[in-house]
């Protein structure tokens, strides 16, 4: 019969608490990395992990042997952070920032994006506010870098629907202010559309009265008011997706260093790029000086 569980005891966590600092030892009591409460949590009810107060309270240590030997020593991630913004050091109305933006970091390979909670820093709302900004501006040059825009590439244009929309949207809502003769003409746009593709099917040859079947005049305008005009094509490629297959095309797929691991050195220089650009324009003063342009970028 197998020996009886202990209940797990924890710390309750506090609602504003979003780094909890939870440390994560090997089997050999190196320090791997850190979690939250619900990482530590999953390590223990699965026995993959075992309480370790001789590291102090928030520790864990792993039961098997890791593949690898997580990160180093004095690495950023294996430090405490702070619940504070790290621009002005503020605790309240934090936000969890993307150094290098979601746009583009989940269109990179899984070996990078999987590593990203490096790259994602607390900020608070004014900070953050401010920064967007300056984020949004450089978004843009990339846009114009590799010519796709930042709504993305690949949309279709429906000028017959459009055409039929501008026009049902100003009878519903100016058409008390368009002259009479502007009306007329919007009105024979709109039942150009309903006649070609509104009346299909209406008052089949049954016997049975069509006009019973068709849409009052209101009806037809709201309808028309609501008309998809653009809409995403078969090639269609979002600006953080089509970024990042360009940037991968250029190193012919991957290169391998003298340790066989794959990298693709123009997407270190884009994050490279992220980090700086977060640097130059927060100046976060309170912000660990082990987190650096250089850290680590793959998850081998």
């Amino acid at each position: 019969m197998p020996a009886e569980r202990k209940p797990i005891v924890m710390q309750t966590k506090k609602s504003s608490t979003i780094y909890e600092n939870w440390k994560v030892y090997s089997r050999h009591d190196k320090l791997m990395f850190r979690c939250n409460e619900k990482k530590a949590r999953w390590y223990l009810v699965r026995d993959l992990g075992k309480l370790a107060p001789e590291h102090g309270d928030r520790s864990i240590q792993l039961t098997f042997e890791t593949k690898g030997n997580g990160h180093n020593e004095g690495d950023y991630m294996v430090e405490d952070r702070t619940n504070s913004c790290v621009g002005c050091n503020s605790t309240e109305l934090l936000t969890m920032h993307h150094v290098v933006p979601d746009m583009y970091r989940r269109a990179m390979p899984l070996c990078i994006k999987s590593k990203s909670s490096r790259d994602i820093l607390l900020l608070c709302k004014q900070c953050h506010h401010l920064y967007e900004d300056k984020a949004t501006k450089l978004k843009k040059e990339l846009a114009l870098k590799y010519d796709c825009p930042l709504e993305g590439k690949g949309w279709i244009h429906n000028t017959e629907n459009r055409q039929a929309k501008k026009a049902a949207t100003a009878l519903l809502r100016f058409s008390d202010r368009i002259p009479e003769e502007r009306q007329q003409t919007l009105v024979q746009v709109v039942k150009a559309y309903q006649q070609a593709h509104m009346d299909q099917g209406q008052g089949d040859d049954d016997g049975g009265d069509s006009s019973n079947d068709r849409p009052t005049w209101s009806a037809v305008l709201e309808e028309c008011s609501r008309l998809e005009d653009v809409y995403r094509g078969p090639d269609f490629v979002e600006h953080g997706t089509f970024v990042i297959q360009q940037l991968m095309n250029m190193d012919d797929g991957t290169v391998e260093s003298a340790t066989g691991m794959q990298r693709w050195p123009h997407l270190e220089t884009f994050i490279k790029l992220w980090r700086q650009h977060f640097l130059d324009h927060v100046k976060p003063s309170f912000l660990s000086g082990r987190w650096t342009v250089d850290g680590e970028i793959y998850n081998h």
